[in-house]
């Protein structure tokens, strides 16, 4: 981008930005090379999850597209006193609308073949919001919904910045052209020094929303288009202020440049999911992209060889449709071949490539240097246009398409061969022999042939209830009453059992427990027991600081709060039974970040510490939490086994259960390990009999856990904790 010669005068900062130079339409090199950075750096994030900050790649094309388009537009307004809309919207939907179509359409076509009728249903929705430019908000709804959080991820998921982008385009050109029109009314000669300062405005405001939405709630600000429209607005101001930057001194340029590309490459390998995000550690990206964009105002980077080299060009030039297509590819594959699997990777990286080169190449580069949607022309310039551009383009379309077509019954032989090559962790499990003589357990034993015979099913059940939507399936305590978070409005509500109970038994714990309770009252309510709920999600019973699963980073300080009148409520009940369990997963989230045997041991003391603050006179059983599995909305599709959705026993689940039941030896506590209800020989099938087992990967489905219910009875009358009712 070259800009007009000036005066041998030097300009003052504020005639600079009065001056608008006149700027030479073309590609700038280190623009291509950064998209292609963020691209590699968000595709590498969602393949392998590495760089850790892979995906703030996103946040460089924001400030990216800022720039460009707000410069497209100041540039077009002081050329011709007025913005054209009509050109500026056609221009947008030839240049996005045809190759996110494509990806809408063929996702939506491949989720059919691959996925569940349930999760295809999803996906098409997905696709619906996608289209019409909404996805962030969508998934922003889905994400703050705790159990969805831990469902399938949507194939379509990365729309969400394309939508961003999208809003964001609605609302600034308009106002950008009032504040222009405005300017000169009032006699401001200083049009971008107006626009300027409107933008910091908007800056400002969107960046403060964004410090305290993070804060409040995290997973909504990092879909916000309110939270994000700042980073637009970083590189839009860049744009407004172009003058002031082409005036800087030569030698300072390769400086900037080379500044804000380590500051992104800094970026891309500092940050990580567990921070604050977006703000404020977005704003180190942010900045060192608009340093990069800014440098190369005045004329071409000749030192910035990482971003001009012709290999980034190139990837930066098909960077949208890498974009495009790579989570979609991620996630099929992921259908097909278990990203453990060597094969994966190898897999994934040639699909994204190839569907990416092809679409670029037939479709988004033909029809955005097409004669469509070129403003008003005569009939016979019409025809004229489109015979050029059938001249430029069917030659290689048609080498294309061919290429295309070979590659797609290519990819139809891959797919009949992709699922063998992927390991089954059951492979070699022998069932057990039948054992001869009276059974001590005879539940238990059920239980156990049931679980052998999921182990070597090669065919799936005709479920019941069907699998259209697990999150359907999940105990009713979870919703009915808010009972996932039990407090002193909905205490009452949150009691089940015998009509005239003879006992009392308390539930306490996380949404592990909660889905525990169908079978708590299955067991129980046949002994004459009532069953009160103790229950919050995300709260262990141990007593010790946890992060917040959704806030990254920040201490979840409403369980200290709730655990405390818990235990008074507790006090106050003087139950005869205390049930106690919580996810495995929590150990992962100690606030002292501790890991192996140091969270171990932290974990150890802090749930023997709970336990001591139990009323003695209960009887007390810890119930170890069920080891999860593979979620089975993701994992049963048209082309997948059983097999495919057999989990192995988590390091993290023997960490809790080592850790567990040290505490409740120390404290004097019953300690059940659960383990035997849901593996054998640590392999855990996604469902038993016809009934899927978890609701998501580690929640109970309503059906499994009631049907446990006799064995969890089973336990408790042989260990003499909960004796029948007189």
């Amino acid at each position: 981008m070259h800009t007009a010669p000036t005066t041998g005068r030097t300009m003052s900062s504020t005639a600079q930005l009065r001056r608008a130079p006149t700027v030479t339409s073309g590609v700038r090199a280190d623009i291509q090379g950064l998209r292609a950075l963020a691209v590699v750096a968000v595709i590498f994030d969602h393949i392998w999850a590495w760089p850790s900050g892979g995906f703030v790649g996103v946040d460089v094309f924001f400030v990216i597209s800022g720039f460009l388009i707000t410069g497209l537009l100041l540039r077009e307004h002081e050329r011709t006193n007025h913005i054209s809309f009509t050109v500026f919207y056609q221009r947008r939907i030839k240049r996005i609308i045809p190759a996110a179509t494509l990806v809408l359409l063929v996702t939506v076509g491949t989720a059919l073949l691959l996925f569940n009728r349930g999760r295809f249903y999803q996906t098409f929705w997905d696709a619906i919001w996608a289209f019409f430019s909404t996805a962030n908000w969508h998934f922003a709804a889905t994400g703050t919904d705790y159990f969805l959080a831990d469902g399938p991820v949507s194939p379509l998921q990365h729309y969400w910045s394309l939508s961003v982008e999208e809003q964001f385009y609605f609302v600034w050109p308009w106002l950008m052209l009032a504040v222009l029109i405005l300017a000169a009314k009032v006699g401001v000669n200083r049009r971008r020094l107006v626009t300027g300062l409107v933008m910091a405005i908007i800056i400002g405001a969107s960046f403060v929303w964004a410090m305290f939405d993070t804060q409040a709630n995290p997973t909504l600000s990092y879909f916000s288009t309110l939270t994000r429209a700042w980073e637009l607005g970083v590189g839009a101001l860049i744009a407004i202020t172009a003058p002031w930057w082409s005036q800087l001194p030569a030698r300072m340029r390769p400086v900037l440049a080379w500044v804000g590309l380590l500051g992104i490459i800094v970026s891309i390998f500092v940050i990580n999911g567990t921070m604050p995000f977006p703000a404020p550690w977005v704003v180190l990206p942010v900045v060192a992209t608009a340093l990069v964009l800014a440098a190369g105002i005045g004329g071409e980077q000749r030192f910035l060889f990482p971003l001009t080299n012709r290999v980034s060009g190139y990837l930066g030039n098909i960077s949208y449709s890498l974009y495009l297509w790579h989570f979609p590819v991620i996630i099929f594959a992921g259908t097909l071949i278990r990203p453990s699997s060597p094969v994966y990777s190898v897999v994934v990286v040639a699909a994204i490539a190839v569907l990416s080169a092809l679409a670029y190449n037939l479709v988004e580069l033909p029809l955005h240097k097409s004669p469509w949607l070129g403003g008003k022309m005569s009939r016979h310039r019409r025809r004229s246009e489109w015979l050029a551009w059938r001249r430029q383009y069917a030659p290689a379309m048609k080498r294309n398409g061919l290429a295309g077509a070979s590659l797609l019954a290519l990819g139809v032989v891959v797919l009949a061969i992709l699922p063998s090559l992927s390991p089954n962790p059951a492979a070699g499990y022998v069932p057990p022999a039948p054992t001869t003589g009276p059974s001590t357990s005879p539940q238990a034993d059920a239980v156990q042939a049931q679980l052998s015979a999921a182990l070597s099913a090669s065919t799936w059940p005709e479920f019941n209830p069907p699998i259209v939507n697990l999150a359907d399936q999940r105990v009713p305590q979870w919703t009915e009453n808010g009972c996932l978070n039990v407090t002193a409005r909905n205490f009452d509500l949150c009691s089940y059992g015998a009509s005239a109970p003879t006992r009392t038994a308390v539930v306490m714990g996380d949404s592990i427990a909660t889905s525990w309770l169908p079978a708590v009252i299955s067991a129980l309510e046949p002994l004459g027991y009532s069953v009160q709920a103790l229950t919050k999600e995300s709260c262990p019973i141990a007593r010790t600081d946890v992060f917040d699963p959704a806030a990254r980073d920040t201490v979840f300080t409403a369980c200290a709060s709730f655990t405390d009148w818990a235990q008074q409520k507790v006090q106050q009940l003087d139950p005869d039974l205390i049930i106690l369990s919580d996810s495995f997963l929590s150990i992962k989230r100690l606030a002292s970040q501790a890991e192996g045997p140091v969270a171990e041991s932290e974990w150890t003391a802090a749930y023997a510490a709970a336990l001591a603050e139990l009323p003695a006179r209960a009887s007390k059983v810890s119930l170890m939490p069920p080891p999860g599995a593979q979620n089975l909305q993701s994992c049963y599709t048209p082309l997948s086994q059983p097999g495919d959705c057999i989990r192995s026993i988590q390091d993290d689940f023997n960490l809790l259960l080592r850790a567990e039941t040290s505490a409740a030896t120390t404290a004097g506590t019953t300690f059940i390990n659960t383990q035997p209800w849901f593996c054998i020989d640590a392999l855990c099938p996604a469902f038993v009999g016809t009934s899927a087992v978890y609701a998501d990967s580690g929640h109970l489905t309503a059906t499994y856990s009631e049907s446990i219910g006799a064995v969890l009875q089973e336990k408790l009358l042989s260990i003499k904790i909960a004796p029948p009712s007189p």
